[in-house]
């Protein structure tokens, strides 16, 4: 059940597991009909988003920001004034920090079993990545094929290696393993990767010849979200932060 996977993921992970639980009293709130002001960072620059159930807005950043490099950021979620405001703080690099490569090889195998044995129902229409892990990188060990709602087929190819970087590891923890199809973040790895020139042995595209820019690769890991069934502020909140941060991890063509 997904609750037991939970469980079992956060238990080695008390950072982990407090962030979890404060995205888990985030979405209570939002189910409730209230409205949060989620304020991310990363490397001094900040993204600000007003998030309701049914939508998300970018806000003015902050004139003060609160310390980070430190787990006193999700300390202060749990705060009197956080819980007043309904403001949250959350830093890209220190979630980077805290959740290791080892616990994102366990959410990983943990979404792989949980779409084997339900991903039918939970990802209608969308391929299941067949990964191995080599102690470094995840590897594709069999052609994965998306085709996307433009027309677009896309190819992560058999031996393409990745380390999922391109989707910040605070995201593993506000989608659930059991939520998001691992097509998603690998297409977007694939892109990234590439620079936007998707061609052998990483990968082919069809029409060939075919070249996506920062956006269009965001845009697919937006309708991938979307194709998942993630609830609309989790993808729009995961979309925005990776349209604000993401250029570090893309490799340029």
């Amino acid at each position: 059940m997904p609750d037991q996977v939970q469980m079992q993921f956060t238990q080695a992970n008390a950072y982990l597991t407090e962030l979890i639980k404060q995205f888990e009293g985030i979405e209570k709130r939002l189910e409730g009909g209230e409205t949060v002001t989620l304020n991310l960072t990363d490397q001094g620059r900040t993204l600000s988003l007003v998030v309701s159930r049914e939508s998300v807005v970018e806000n003015a950043a902050p004139a003060r920001l609160p310390k980070a490099s430190t787990s006193s950021t999700l300390a202060e979620n749990n705060s009197l004034i956080a819980a007043l405001t309904s403001t949250y703080a959350f830093d890209l690099g220190e979630a980077h920090r805290n959740i290791s490569p080892a616990d994102l090889r366990t959410r990983v195998k943990h979404a792989s079993r949980e779409t084997a044995t339900a991903g039918a129902e939970l990802i209608p229409k969308l391929p299941i990545p067949v990964l191995t892990h080599d102690g470094h990188l995840w590897v594709v060990a069999e052609d994965c094929r998306y085709a996307a709602l433009d027309g677009c087929i896309l190819t992560a190819k058999k031996g393409f290696r990745s380390d999922l970087a391109s989707i910040p590891r605070l995201f593993w923890a506000i989608i659930a393993s059991f939520e998001l199809s691992l097509v998603a973040p690998i297409m977007h790895d694939l892109i990234y990767r590439c620079g936007g020139s998707v061609i052998p042995p990483a990968g082919d595209v069809s029409p060939a010849g075919k070249t996506f820019n920062r956006k269009d690769a965001d845009d697919l890991f937006l309708e991938l979200m979307a194709r998942s069934n993630i609830s609309y502020w989790k993808r729009n909140v995961a979309y925005l932060a990776v349209r604000a941060f993401g250029q570090s991890s893309w490799k340029e063509g």
